[in-house]
């Protein structure tokens, strides 16, 4: 596991490394110079002609130290400033200054034509770093914008401090203008804005290095852990138990998918398959009748439940509703997961079954469930996606049924970002912008679990502090029922999960990390353009062995 720090968080802990702990910050700075020297030596020619453009701040004071190891290993090196002001007394901007005019360098401030006579083959970005928080502007977004032409033009490298200057640390943003870097060295920790998106293509190749600050900062007095990780291999491997040798199909549990409207039976299969390639022991699909034969003959090994049409006189009407409640109660009696969402649509019938579903798992006023869908054991966990989320984020009855839900059944929420708009009723564009506070409500308001899918995504629980990205993954995943696989995953992983503390959120988090794993392997196999959904089912096996080699 690795900590996504905001720029507040890794000032917080930069300080007390240094006023608690007491390490100095300038043995951090040199550490974090010499970091960024050995990467641009491993990359360039000793020849090489280096600019160095500094900012006033902490993160110039590193660009310039940067430069000065590049001079003594006989680099041939400019230094321009953004600002021609003498820094503070006392700052390290200043310090370096002072031990760059005793070695002769000459400091020039900011000058395009300078840059483009000196003809530099390394650009070095160290005029912010992680503590801008507006947007770029003046002096600075001319030389961000000269640097972008020269790159193109020329095909130089940029190499970016920590983060590239113009982009959030907190969220991606560009702020202004950016610099886009082919090589960004980040210290201690990464950021979050190295993950999210537009930052992440601005950062180029990010190189993580270590400089002195570690986790015992996090505990020092006034000192508070990251809210925000990443996860690994071996992460996912210990929130997954060991498949017990004497178990049988029904130990691995038994899932149930309600999933698939007239001539959409494709989402069905894909969640079935996928979770039933995730370690489940029995899967059932509860579809509509005309989807049997083609899930029959595609996924012999699923289990089946269909229901007809709703006629349109209002009694015969009245009775098949009745019909498919009684067939869906007997199969939730039946089930330990459930999955209910993918492709039911959102007309009556699929009104009737989420009703089902949420009544099912629903509590009085006193915790207990209701007498009349009374169950041996709850649920030990339901899954809802697509078309579900779609008639919760429109109906009261629904809303309602989901606030008075069962404790004991884990609830995971899988919402797209337009989905999810939906869900906390703002537009996509409001709901993209404020992601996280509102993941934190509607998670608070469930009582669930949310998987935030997009570009990178984000998953939050009620009770639980900490927020995981999953930073693996890529553009091929942005496909036509990926979103019904990680369903399948999802309802696998509430029953492969340790503990019952808190499963809602070890299943979603262990579920989205390999549906994303699943991605990169197929991205190294085919490439992004030509990936399908079903072949990261296919993809799960070497994801699963890795895992699991990983735990050992």
């Amino acid at each position: 596991m690795k900590y996504l720090l905001t720029g507040n968080e890794m000032a917080q802990a930069d300080r007390l490394t240094s006023d608690v702990i007491g390490i100095p910050s300038i043995v951090l700075m040199e550490r974090a110079a010499l970091s960024v020297y050995e990467e641009i030596v491993k990359r360039t020619a000793q020849d090489a002609r280096v600019t160095i453009l500094a900012g006033p701040g902490n993160n110039g004071a590193d660009g310039l130290a940067v430069g000065r190891l590049l001079t003594d290993n006989g680099y041939d090196v400019q230094y321009l400033l953004l600002s021609a002001k003498t820094p503070p007394a006392g700052s390290s901007a200043l310090t370096q200054q002072m031990i760059l005019q005793a070695y002769g360098a000459a400091l020039c401030a900011w000058n395009r034509e300078a840059m483009y006579e000196f003809r530099p083959d390394v650009i070095v970005d160290a005029l912010f770093g992680t503590g801008l928080a507006r947007a770029l502007s003046g002096t600075a977004a001319d030389i961000v914008e000269a640097v972008n032409e020269y790159r193109d033009r020329t095909g130089c490298m940029v190499v970016g401090l920590d983060i590239p200057s113009g982009i959030s640390s907190e969220t991606g943003e560009v702020l202004g203008c950016a610099f886009r870097c082919d090589l960004t060295v980040t210290f201690a920790y990464y950021k979050r804005g190295h993950f999210f998106y537009p930052g992440s293509t601005y950062c180029g190749e990010t190189i993580l290095r270590q400089i002195g600050i570690h986790d015992r900062s996090f505990a020092c007095e006034g000192g508070q852990r990251p809210e925000m990780i990443m996860l690994e291999h071996a992460d996912v491997a210990r929130r997954i138990a060991h498949r017990d040798g004497g178990g049988n199909k029904g130990t691995f549990g038994k899932i149930l998918i309600v999933a698939g409207s007239y001539a959409m039976c494709g989402a069905a299969l894909l969640s079935a398959e996928a979770a039933m390639r995730s370690g489940a022991g029995m899967v059932k699909i509860f579809t509509r009748e005309e989807n049997r034969v083609i899930i029959q003959e595609t996924l012999p090994e699923a289990m089946l439940s269909v229901y007809s049409a709703l006629p349109d006189a209002a009694d015969a009407r009245r009775e098949e509703e009745d019909r498919i409640r009684g067939s869906l109660y007997r199969d939730l009696e039946w089930a330990d997961a459930v999955v209910i969402g993918p492709a039911i649509g959102r007309g009556r019938e699929a009104e009737v079954m989420l009703d089902a579903l949420l009544r099912f798992v629903s509590a009085d006023e006193k915790g207990e469930i209701r007498a009349n869908e009374k169950r041996r054991k709850p649920l030990r966990g339901i899954v809802i996606d697509a078309d579900a989320l779609r008639l919760i984020a429109s109906g009261e009855r629904a809303d309602a049924l989901m606030q008075k839900r069962d404790p004991e059944t884990a609830c995971i929420l899988t919402p797209h970002l337009a989905e999810f708009a939906d869900l906390v009723h703002k537009t996509v564009a409001e709901a993209g912008r404020e992601r996280i506070p509102l993941l934190r409500q509607l998670a608070d308001r469930y009582q669930c679990t949310v998987i935030g899918k997009d570009a990178r995504t984000l998953i939050v629980s009620k009770g639980v502090r900490e927020i995981t990205m999953i930073t693996n993954g890529n553009s091929g995943m942005a496909t036509a029922g990926s979103g019904d696989v990680l369903t399948g995953i999802t309802a696998a992983m509430l029953m492969a999960v340790t503990g019952s503390e808190s499963r809602g959120h070890r299943a979603a988090q262990a579920a989205a990390y390999i549906h994303a794993e699943a991605g990169d392997a197929c991205k190294r196999r085919m490439g992004e353009r030509a990936m399908l959904a079903g072949d990261l089912i296919r993809a799960e096996e070497s994801v699963f062995h890795a895992i699991e080699s990983a735990g050992l």
